[in-house]
């Protein structure tokens, strides 16, 4: 039974023999990762060289993927290349043009005026209206009336006088204040009804002027906002002119662009676990470390039993 503790395994050649699985391991996935491709657009194939890896200091693969497309395909593409060359060309030769429209500031002044303020306010005229149809209608009236009230006046007079009567006669006096009265009565009734369609009157002339100043108020909106109209098409249309250009040149170039075919896709092969040389080089040391303790505590419980057996015949 060996007394000395057992030797550590060599860990470094474990971790050597480890990482060179784990690359051969690698190795084999990316190899399984590299099929050839077939479709009705065309091949994909991949192909390796040996290369000198200074960080590894081993060779290793080195790999290109090629992708070659059916004829028809390629014509195609070909095709659109040419088209965004060409569109390419083209908006890089109207740039020229830009400075010209952007170089110089709009031009405000030359721009109309937009539509001015309009006033909606009316003139209350109500209270012309109503003096107006109130001695408009009352000298209808008097017109055709105070004639004949005078003819009246002097029928009575005449009348008065056939009847051997003479003014200073109480009779006469009496007779003459009657027709006054009555005829003032008259007048007064005129200048009520004059009084009374003034107010009708005033009022329809008064709707008369609202009606005409609302016309002319949505005549002079109208124009205005013509006019503000007007001034924001000739802004829009300068400023299309000054970006015209540029406008262009994003159409062109924000044309069809070019299209790859896609080549279909596959299930890749799972990295798989290479030879874990570290972790077995660690568990053998650590079994051959636990049977040599269970080794020195069986030799130790030994040797104190036959201790103990040598005091029992020593003489006391």
């Amino acid at each position: 039974m060996s007394k000395d503790a057992p030797k550590a395994p060599d860990y470094e050649a474990a971790a050597e023999r480890q990482a060179q699985s784990s690359r051969e391991v690698t190795e084999q996935q990316t190899w399984a990762n590299r099929p050839d491709q077939t479709t009705p657009w065309g091949q994909t194939t991949w192909e390796n060289q040996m290369e000198w890896d200074p960080s590894t200091e081993q060779n290793i693969n080195r790999w290109s993927q090629t992708t070659t497309l059916d004829p028809d395909a390629q014509a195609a593409l070909d095709s659109q290349l040419r088209l965004t060359r060409d569109r390419s060309q083209l908006a890089e030769g109207m740039t020229g043009r830009m400075p010209t429209e952007y170089g110089n500031a709009m031009d405000w002044n030359g721009i109309r005026a937009g539509g001015g303020d309009v006033d909606p306010r009316l003139t209350d005229s109500s209270a012309k209206y109503r003096k107006d149809a109130e001695d408009a209608i009352y000298n209808q009236w008097s017109a055709r009336a105070l004639p004949e009230q005078e003819r009246a006046t002097d029928d009575m007079r005449t009348q008065l006088y056939n009847m051997g009567l003479s003014e200073g006669d109480p009779a006469y006096m009496r007779e003459m204040e009657k027709l006054r009265n009555s005829q003032g009565d008259q007048q007064r009734m005129a200048q009520y009804q004059a009084t009374i369609g003034s107010g009708a009157e005033a009022q329809r002339m008064y709707g008369m002027d609202a009606g005409a100043n609302a016309q002319n108020f949505g005549q002079e909106m109208t124009a205005s906002n013509y006019e503000t109209q007007q001034r924001q098409q000739q802004i829009a249309e300068q400023m299309q002119q000054r970006g015209f250009t540029l406008n262009e040149i994003n159409a062109i170039l924000h044309g069809q662009q070019v299209g790859m075919p896609a080549m279909p896709t596959f299930n890749t092969a799972q990295r798989a676990e290479g030879n874990q040389a570290l972790t077995a080089a660690q568990m053998t040391g650590q079994s051959e470390l636990d049977r040599f303790n269970a080794q020195q505590q069986a030799m130790q419980g030994m040797m104190s039993g036959i201790g103990s057996i040598g005091g029992a015949f020593m003489p006391g």
